[in-house]
């Protein structure tokens, strides 16, 4: 069996764009132009694709083996080039990763810092977003790996590194229970609270946490914005969750403190490195994935109360 590799391009743009005329947008030819290159990929392939006579793009089986096969290709080739740019001590290329937001701050400034006076001719796109948005842009190649909070299983994802991280309630050090060692979640409950939206894993363990405690969450503010929702506990308006080290300022000022939670769901944390199954990394993309694991990921085993 011989595939044009151009087609199959064809065919994952459609996929990815979820239609011909969006694939022909970004490729830059008439949708009849793909429909007729995918249209000679099944005659090669031997089988139907897409599943015909629906507007948007549905892959068949046979459809996603042939874009599995095609993504694979396409990271031994990126895994090529980075290999022959070091080899000839370029020691260039380009690195897409996802970052919760969580992980910005002082530490992950440091850590990219050092990569970039090691790699200065290394580019980044570094995109901010929730650990759910981020391993669909894992599956969907538009990044080479991501670093987030406790992601829910996924065959085709697997975990390079982890690091055991609890989530705290974070409160104003002058907050009534901010000498405590630890709050029970019907304590955390009762509390005013402002927290991550539900499409966070943070926000999902919270959740789960109460529910097997018989409660309820009910955040009097909910936001994607950390730096919101530290400002709420700052002013006193309310107490938040997260890991220690998302206010590793604010706590170092003394503005904050971090008080642990009774609950096995918040304790066993973990924050990972993650990347599809079967990426391979070119040397550039060890060496970040390196710097993160070394530089960053460690500072977040670090205890606000050491």
């Amino acid at each position: 069996m011989h595939m044009h590799d151009r087609r199959i391009r064809f065919l994952y743009e459609a996929w990815r764009n979820g239609s011909m005329r969006a694939a022909a947008d970004v490729l830059n030819v008439a949708p009849s132009s793909v429909s007729r290159q995918i249209a000679q990929l099944e005659e090669e392939t031997g089988t139907d694709l897409i599943e015909h006579g629906r507007r948007e793009i549905r892959l068949t089986d046979a459809g996603h083996a042939v874009l599995d096969y095609y993504r694979s290709q396409q990271a031994s080739l990126e895994f090529l080039e980075g290999q022959l740019l070091d080899i000839t001590s370029a020691r260039a290329g380009h690195v897409e990763f996802a970052i919760g937001e969580g992980f910005l701050g002082q530490a992950l400034y440091d850590t990219l810092d050092s990569f970039m006076k090691d790699y200065p001719r290394i580019t980044l796109n570094v995109s901010v977003t929730d650990t759910t948005q981020m391993m669909r842009m894992i599956l969907d190649d538009e990044v080479h790996f991501g670093v987030g909070f406790h992601p829910i299983s996924h065959p085709q994802i697997l975990s390079r590194y982890r690091a055991t991280v609890p989530l705290m309630a974070i409160m104003h050090v002058g907050h009534p229970l901010a000498q405590r060692q630890s709050l029970s979640m019907a304590e955390l409950c009762a509390e005013a609270l402002a927290l991550m939206g539900p499409t966070f894993r943070i926000r999902q363990m919270i959740d789960e946490a109460a529910t097997n405690n018989g409660l309820m969450v009910a955040p009097i503010v909910t936001s994607n914005s950390i730096g919101l929702l530290s400002r709420m506990a700052i002013e006193r308006r309310a107490m938040t969750v997260l890991p220690a080290f998302s206010v590793a300022a604010e706590l170092a000022r003394g503005e904050l403190t971090a008080v642990s939670v009774d609950a096995p769901q918040l304790q066993s944390v973990y924050v990972h490195l993650l990347a599809r199954r079967n990426r391979r990394f070119p040397p550039h993309l060890d060496a970040l994935s390196d710097h993160i694991r070394k530089r960053l990921l460690p500072s977040t085993l670090s205890s606000p109360r050491e």
